[in-house]
């Protein structure tokens, strides 16, 4: 029996997939960016252009944390400008601002050696954390000089970038939220120096635009962070050889005040222990419309370079199946692609209910000038039923149910109209743990709703809904038996804990975050790699490996950790020529997961599965710790750019068009993540959010139930948070009644990083946690004692047991073990 095996390529030249991958990670990119204002400015007709602002030479690829990845290049957007045929008749004001950059790189730097210049190698983890209590500066951007404007062009583009990530939440401040002194300044000279001004914004989620009420601004494009092939894509979208076709999946107000947890989000409250979710189900546009609130931009808002016209031709009423096919016709002069919204309105009840709710949605393909599309949309009212708490139900309420059609939240009108003539209880369930503290929801006042009779009106008929069986055999089952038998109890402790950070194993991928136990080869049990995402898989690009599978860095160690006492004998930690096989691991750095939701495509966002899935049985990853979904609650949480989407349509359709991707790929699997309502980063380990059964119900589980039930993943991650002060992943009615026993789950789930840590180990495993990550000594000596206290179900490790070895044996890695 091998001791290890190594998954790669051998040699460091571009490979075929690569390539491959790069120009999808472009066209991905290009899909999502939104035109979000255009005065006849673009596409632009001069190539000739005055270039300006951060993000210009220093592009955001990506946010920081376990959503970064370690690609062979990233293209920034001065470099996909200059690719793309465009000259700019000025760099000074780039050259002095990445002079100055580098100027504060090193000084920072110097700053956190003297930190940590006594630690020693036992004291590694103390020494980074140390290190990242001093935040690496972002490119701040400096004044523009009368002598860095140019009077050889009329046109300028300014690109503000942000930088945020996991672990923190943004702030409502100057540069960040709002635009700094030295941004605003920026615009207001540079409007009034050229004639046309692009500003585009590189930023992971909402920023504040009120300098676009002060300055004229010809144009405006969400950027966003567009990966590895950013800049391209951004010149394809500039030049008019792709035609913007992106839609916001968030509202973006006016004012930050506008939100409905605006004064109370996170620190802005001072207390980031308890999070109350006051606006109950009325979140993003849902909010918007129940408070009569005009935004900004609307959700599902993008322009283009093009004209459409849209209109009904028809509609299908199946029991609570509902099809409408939608004539979509390019009326403009561009060739490009629009994407069709429908929404539903609920007859209105004593409890309230949202002025609409997206039902469905669809993008047309590439429609050339004239032509014209039939656009086929279908939905099922069920899952849009309303949640009565006292009575632990999903109903839909008698009366009229409309059916709007249009291209963003703020553009619709009813097409039909559909009738139910009682009461019906889609689905009986249970509440899940309720309130550890109340607080008085916003309750909207509400309007009767009248339609036209001209309207056509479909009576429905619903039917009842069934739990899920679990009628899904386990080909490894008898497999699983076996190997069962031959592990003690130690062992099967040590199987639902992670394997650590352990440096030889059987399977080893340097960088990637996390494996399964490590310890059971010789019981025929081996590991498995997770690699972090949801931006591409977050590896080492080169290793050495021995003989012995023991990992070496042939170029040194990574940058970010390249400190203190590593630095000083980085030499000694590189492989030695000839005794070691270098490994070349170079991954696609892929659009942030709302720049690919905006694209509002579900088949490509189950193409970029699909290539990730190939990547990962490329280099030995098992696991790909990523879709993440957690719901866009406010514009402030630190890690929005790594999630799709303040509606859970929107976010369930994407996860599970990227998880149906991955898996398609065969051996390889996704991890949903968080479970659930993770949508602070502040004490995100300590935080409880408190919110209702019908918000939760509603909004925060609807997106996981529909990755689930639609992508069917091989795990589910569950957050830091607590849930109604209960940590999530010791909440068995979370983890067990809702996703096993309503939803017919049948897979694995895994804590978060270090999240039993703030609870139990043991009520983990009992609640259906089944793998505790990453894993170390101190767990399985915890669940050891917890065993021998009687605080450790037995039925519950052996249920964990069989599903972390069903994972394992799953994986293509592991395949000569089944």
């Amino acid at each position: 029996m091998k001791k290890f095996q190594s998954f790669g390529v051998l040699t460091p030249e571009e490979s075929e997939r690569e390539k491959k991958h790069k120009s999808l990670a472009r066209r991905a990119a290009a899909e999502g960016y939104v035109l979000l204002k255009n005065e006849g400015l673009l596409p632009l007709q001069n190539k000739n252009i005055a270039l300006y602002g951060a993000g210009s030479r220093r592009t955001v690829k990506g946010g920081s944390g376990s959503g970064d990845v370690y690609e062979r290049h990233s293209v920034t957007i001065e470099e996909g400008l200059k690719n793309a045929g465009f000259t700019f008749p000025t760099t000074l004001w780039m050259d002095r601002f990445e002079k100055k950059f580098q100027e504060d790189i090193a000084e920072w730097e110097a700053m956190v050696e003297e930190k940590i210049k006594g630690f020693s190698p036992v004291q590694s983890m103390k020494m980074f954390d140390v290190i990242h209590e001093y935040q690496k500066p972002n490119p701040a951007c400096t004044p523009i000089l009368e002598d860095e404007l140019s009077d050889e062009t009329d046109t300028a583009i300014y690109v503000l970038s942000r930088q945020a990530g996991e672990g923190g939440d943004r702030r409502y401040e100057k540069g960040d939220y709002l635009l700094s002194d030295v941004e605003e300044e920026s615009l207001r000279l540079l409007s009034a120096h050229y004639k046309k001004l692009v500003l585009v914004l590189n930023c992971g989620s909402v920023i504040d635009l009120s300098i676009l009420d002060q300055v004229r601004i010809d144009a405006v494009i969400f950027y966003a962070q567009g990966g590895m092939e950013g800049g391209n894509a951004l010149a394809d979208i500039l030049t008019g050889k792709v035609n913007p076709c992106g839609k916001l999946t968030d509202t973006w107000a006016y004012h930050y005040d506008d939100y409905p947890c605006a004064d109370t989000f996170g620190y802005r409250n001072g207390d980031v222990s308890q999070e109350d979710y006051r606006e109950d189900i009325y979140v993003g546009y849902r909010y918007f419309d129940a408070f009569s609130i005009h935004p900004r931009f609307p959700f599902g808002f993008g322009l283009s370079y093009t004209t459409f016209s849209m209109g009904r031709k028809a509609v299908l009423v199946d029991g609570s199946k509902v099809t409408v096919d939608v004539s979509v016709k390019n009326t403009g002069k561009y060739a490009g692609r629009e994407v069709v919204q429908l929404y539903l309105q609920k007859p209105q009840m004593v409890q309230g209910v949202e002025e609409k709710s997206l039902a469905a949605f669809a993008k047309t393909g590439c429609l050339q000038p004239g032509e014209t599309e039939l656009v086929t949309t279908t939905f099922d009212v069920c899952d849009l039923a309303v949640y009565d708490e006292k009575k632990e139900m999903f109903v839909l309420p008698q009366g009229e149910y409309g059916v709007l059609l249009g291209t963003h939240a703020g553009a619709v009108s009813p097409v039909a109209v559909l009738t139910l003539s009682e009461d019906v209880v889609v689905e009986q369930v249970s509440a899940v743990h309720p309130f550890a503290r109340s607080y008085e929801r916003m309750q909207p006042e509400q309007g009767k709703r009248v339609y036209e009779e001209s309207l056509t009106r479909y009576a429905m008929q619903v039917d009842p809904r069934r739990r899920k069986e679990k009628t899904q055999a386990n080909p490894y089952q008898k497999r699983v038996e076996e190997l069962l038998r031959n592990l003690t109890i130690s062992d099967r402790i040590r199987l639902v804990t992670g394997g650590g950070y352990s440096m030889k194993c059987y399977n080893n991928v340097m960088g990637a975050a996390g494996r399964t136990c490590t310890k059971l080869l010789k019981k025929g049990v081996p590991n498995i790699v997770m690699s972090d995402g949801p931006a591409g898989l977050n590896v080492v690009p080169c290793t050495a490996i021995a003989k012995d599978g023991t990992p070496r860095f042939p170029d040194g160690v990574l940058v970010d950790w390249r400190w203190g006492w590593i630095k000083k004998h980085e030499e000694m930690i590189k492989h030695l020529p000839g005794k070691y096989q270098k490994v070349y691991r170079y991954m696609t750095a892929w659009p942030s997961e709302t720049l690919l939701a905006q694209s509002f495509d579900i088949d490509l966002l189950e193409e970029v599965g699909q290539a990730i899935g190939r990547e990962m049985k490329e280099i030995g990853i098992s696991i790909w710790l990523a879709p993440g979904l957690n719901i866009h609650r406010n514009p402030l949480c630190g890690r929005n750019f790594e999630y799709y989407s303040e509606d859970p349509l929107v976010s369930g359709k994407m996860a599970a068009a990227v998880t149906r991707g991955v898996q398609s790929v065969g051996g390889v699997g996704v991890s949903v993540k968080h479970f659930c309502c993770n949508n602070q980063e502040d004490n995100r380990m300590e935080m409880s959010s408190n919110v209702t059964q019908r918000a939760l119900r509603e909004i925060y589980l609807r997106a996981f139930r529909i990755a689930i039930e639609e992508g069917d993943p091989w795990t589910i991650m569950s957050s830091y948070n607590r849930v109604n002060g209960l940590h999530v992943c010791n909440n068995k009615e979370l983890l067990t009644d809702v996703l096993r026993g309503e939803w017919g789950y049948q897979g694995l789930v895994m804590s978060d990083w270090t999240a039993t840590n703030q609870c139990s180990h043991a009520k983990a495993i009992n609640a259906g946690n089944d793998l505790i990550m990453p894993g170390d000594k101190s767990v399985w000596k915890a669940l050891e004692q917890a065993k021998k206290e009687g605080l450790l179900q037995e039925d519950a490790l052996q249920q964990s047991c069989e599903r972390v070895l069903t994972l394992i044996l799953r994986s293509e890695t592991c395949k000569d073990f089944r």
